[in-house]
C-alpha cells in the first residue's frame, strides 16, 4: 500500500482522523436547572415533577463525559459535532397547535439553558467537541441574539439547529421574512445552519400511522434543499452553509437536477416572483453552500453523488442512536469506502468536517494515531456475511437485503 502519511486527515502511522459530523448528547432535566433563570426554578420544579423522563435521559452515554470519551474512542472517532438528544426543559413538539405566548417562552428557556449545558460539556473537551445551538422556530430575532451570544463559548461552532415547518404549519416556512434574522446572525459568525432528519409534523391516528410516520420523516427535513436553493437565501449570504444531515444523500442524483429543471422553467417563463432573484444555477449554489452529515452512508449512495461526493459528504456515526454505526464504525466505513482513494476518503471522514466546524487536525492527530482505523482496513472490502448481526444501522440492515447498493 502506498505512504498515505503525507496525505491531511492521516496521521503519520497510517490512521484515519475521523470527525463525526453527526453525534447526540444532552443533560437530564435537573442538570439544566442551574442555567435557567432563578426566578423560573419553582415553575421548572413542578413542571420536571410531572415529567416522565425520556430513555436518553436515563442513558449516560448522553451526558457523562467519560463514557462517551471512551465509546468513541474505541468506536475509532476522535472528535464530533454533538447535535441535542434529551428532553429540555418546558419542551413540547414546536409542531402542535395550541401552544400559548407563555409556552413559547419558556421553552425558549429551555432552549437556552440547553445550550449553555452543551456549551460546558464540549469546553469540557474543547479540542474533540462541538456543540449545535438549539433554537425556536417562534422567537427569531432572540434566536438571533442566542446565535451571538454562544459565538462568544468558541465551541459552538457546529451551527444553528432550525426545524422545518410543513405548508400552513405552526410556524414560517424556511424562506419567509420571518427568518432572515437568524440567516443573518448565522453568516455574521461564520456558522452553518443545519437541519436533521427526524423533524416530523404531527400525524393524525390511523391505520399505519407509525411506519407511516417513519417512512416520511426524511421528507419533511429534506425539503430544506429545496427552499435554501430556490428562495434566495444563499445569494443574500454567500457565505453561509446548509448542512443536512441523517438525511441519506442517495436521493440528491435525482432531486437536485429536477429542483435546477423547476428555477429554469420559470426563469424563462420571466416570472418576476419565481426565480428571477437567483444569481446562479442551482447545481453552482449547491456546490458552494450545501453539505451533508452522511450518517452511516451506503457505497451506493456515495457513488450516486459521483466527483461531488468527496466535497459535499461529512461522514457520521450517529452516535449513541441504536441506528448509527457505533459501536461497529469500523465495518460501516469499510461498507461505505473499501477501494476508495485514500485522500478522498480522508476528505469525508475528516477534512471536511474540520474545516467547517473549526477543529485542529494537528491537535487530534496524536489521538488518531492511538484509536484512529487503520487506512488499509477500512481499504479491506466487506461482504454482508461479516455484517455486525447486532446493530439495527441503516448500514448494515439495509445494505445486507441490496436496497442501499442500488441507491
Amino acid at each position: 500500500m502506498s505512504n498515505t502519511s503525507s496525505i491531511r486527515g492521516i496521521t503519520d502511522n497510517g490512521r484515519y482522523i475521523v470527525v463525526s459530523a453527526d453525534t447526540h448528547g444532552g443533560g437530564r432535566l435537573a442538570d439544566y436547572r442551574p442555567y435557567l433563570p432563578s426566578s423560573l426554578h419553582d415553575e421548572f420544579d413542578a413542571w420536571a415533577a410531572e415529567k416522565l423522563p425520556d430513555g436518553d435521559q436515563t442513558n449516560p452515554n448522553n451526558f457523562d463525559h467519560n463514557q462517551r470519551r471512551d465509546e468513541q474512542f474505541a468506536d475509532g472517532v476522535v472528535a464530533g459535532v454533538v447535535l441535542p438528544n434529551t428532553d429540555t426543559p418546558f419542551t413540547f413538539n414546536v409542531f402542535e397547535r395550541g401552544h400559548d405566548r407563555r409556552e413559547i417562552e419558556l421553552q425558549w428557556e429551555g432552549f437556552k439553558a440547553h445550550n449553555r449545558w452543551m456549551a460546558d460539556h464540549c469546553a469540557s473537551d474543547p479540542t474533540r467537541l462541538r456543540g449545535l445551538i438549539q433554537t425556536s422556530p417562534f422567537v427569531p430575532e432572540k434566536v438571533a441574539d442566542e446565535i451571538r451570544a454562544m459565538a462568544e463559548t468558541g465551541v459552538m461552532t457546529g451551527g444553528v439547529l432550525v426545524r422545518v415547518a410543513p405548508p400552513d404549519g405552526t410556524f414560517p416556512q424556511l424562506y419567509e421574512e420571518h427568518w432572515e434574522p437568524v440567516w443573518a446572525a448565522a453568516a455574521e459568525v461564520g456558522y452553518p445552519v443545519t437541519t436533521h432528519g427526524g423533524n416530523a409534523p404531527v400525524y393524525a391516528p390511523g391505520s399505519g400511522r407509525a411506519v407511516i410516520e417513519l417512512a416520511e420523516y426524511s421528507f419533511w427535513t429534506k425539503r430544506s434543499l429545496t427552499q435554501f436553493l430556490l428562495s434566495g437565501i444563499f445569494d443574500r449570504y454567500r457565505d453561509l452553509k446548509l448542512v443536512l444531515t441523517e438525511q441519506g444523500v442517495g436521493w440528491i442524483k435525482a432531486d437536485l437536477p429536477m429542483i435546477g429543471w423547476f428555477a429554469k422553467q420559470v426563469k424563462l417563463n420571466h416570472d418576476a416572483a419565481g426565480a428571477d432573484h437567483l444569481e446562479r444555477t442551482t447545481r453552482q449554489t449547491f456546490r458552494d453552500q450545501v453539505r451533508f452529515g452522511a450518517s452511516f452512508p451506503s457505497a451506493g449512495e456515495i457513488a450516486s453523488l459521483g466527483d461531488d461526493a468527496v466535497h459535499h459528504i461529512m461522514w457520521g456515526n450517529d452516535y449513541p442512536h441504536n441506528e448509527g454505526t457505533w459501536p461497529h464504525s469500523m465495518e460501516a466505513l469499510r461498507v461505505a469506502f473499501a477501494g476508495r482513494d485514500a485522500a478522498d476518503v480522508a476528505q469525508m471522514v475528516s477534512t471536511n468536517a474540520a474545516d467547517l466546524y473549526g477543529f485542529d487536525l494537528d491537535a487530534l492527530a496524536p489521538l488518531a494515531s492511538e484509536v484512529g482505523p487503520r487506512v488499509e482496513e477500512v481499504a479491506r472490502p466487506i461482504g454482508s456475511e461479516d455484517y455486525p448481526t447486532d446493530s439495527y444501522s441503516p448500514a448494515f440492515t439495509l445494505g445486507s437485503v441490496g436496497m442501499m447498493a442500488n441507491a
